[in-house]
């Protein structure tokens, strides 16, 4: 993992410096709601929906100006951006959130981007026909990096059937069309997709899904809201996160009751090609595997400390994280309660 303890100390150093600005206007706030600036992931998925419509259009029904949005590719200089205090919040990877936390940067967890994941693993069933497959050093498993969510996600279910990760062969290979393709030609023997990627991948030869994360684990979570803890300590502030909250669980709630409200989303703010075309044909399937069988937008927000707890073997397990994460104070609860409150 490239998120090391120097760069973190060098980031928390200038967040004292940062954290003045972010925060000087903070007083104002009440009397007129400050514009966020939030920081999120260089492309949205259908898992990303929801959020990406509670900031466009949720925080403005709630009396915000329309945030001041960055889009990062790497979701380790995301959690980097908000140890340094240079945006509000960050759609930030846990596993990378929680190894800042784990050494000493002041970040706070306060609710969900989304459940579980989208992604699942795919296999060469002529290659894999068991776990065991996996220590064979010919049958490469393709991940964007180790260290990720997803190699910590794989670490965990590989521990479950006896097998160790680091007696596996993984390839560093960024972007989901390049390890499908990967698959395709024999080159890898495993591959983490998208669902809906995977349904086309079965279809040409002996493929099949292995891993379905949402299966494997009680509680899995790959992104979360993560802001800066002098940042959000303030009052004001801390008012901000709560409706960033609401706004996320608010379109949680409706993009599960409501397939037109996702579609429309989906058509509007999707970075995938030709997303404006998408019809219900093609939507309402994947609509369907994220509210009901994933799902992937917890109509209560589903942040519990206690969930994340029940991770930190496998992330200890995997490498990801040094030393114990303080998660009284990393997973941060309130503002999801105050919230659930207020919603109702």
């Amino acid at each position: 993992m490239n998120l090391t303890r120097r760069r973190l100390l060098q980031s928390a150093a200038g967040a004292g410096a940062a954290g003045l600005v972010l925060s000087g206007g903070g007083g104002a706030l009440a009397a007129e709601k400050e514009r966020l600036s939030i920081v999120i992931q260089g492309f949205s998925l259908a898992i990303h929906i929801p959020e990406v419509i509670a900031l466009r259009e949720g925080l403005a029904e709630l009396g915000y100006p329309e945030p001041k949005i960055d889009r990062i590719e790497s979701m380790q200089v995301i959690t980097q951006s908000i140890v340094a205090g240079s945006a509000n919040a960050g759609d930030s990877d846990v596993v990378t959130a929680m190894l800042a936390n784990s050494l000493g940067a002041d970040v706070r967890l306060t609710g969900l981007v989304y459940n579980s994941t989208s992604q699942v693993f795919v296999v060469n069933a002529d290659m894999i026909k068991s776990y065991d497959d996996f220590k064979n050093t010919s049958n490469a498993i393709a991940l964007n990096s180790r260290g990720d969510f997803i190699y910590v996600l794989l670490s965990g279910v590989l521990n479950q059937h006896g097998i160790n990760i680091d007696d596996t062969t993984i390839v560093e290979m960024g972007g989901s069309g390049s390890r499908m393709r990967a698959l395709l030609s024999g080159r890898v023997a495993a591959v983490p997709v998208h669902f809906d990627q995977a349904a086309t991948i079965v279809k040409q030869g002996n493929y099949k899904v292995l891993i379905e994360p949402w299966k494997a684990y009680k509680h899995w979570y790959s992104e979360a809201w993560l802001v800066p803890g002098k940042w959000v300590d303030d009052k004001e502030n801390f008012r901000a996160i709560v409706d960033l909250n609401k706004a996320t669980i608010q379109s949680f709630r409706r993009a599960n009751k409501d397939y037109e409200y996702f579609a429309a989303g989906f058509r509007k703010y999707a970075t995938v090609a030709k997303a404006s075309e998408a019809t219900d044909e093609e939507l309402k399937p994947v609509w369907e595997k994220l509210s009901k069988d994933i799902n992937a937008w917890p109509n209560d927000g589903e942040f519990k400390r206690e969930y994340f707890e029940e991770l930190i073997p496998v992330y200890e397990k995997a490498g990801a994280i040094k030393g114990k994460p303080d998660l009284n104070r990393f997973i941060d609860t309130r503002f999801v309660d105050q919230a659930l409150q207020e919603l109702g």
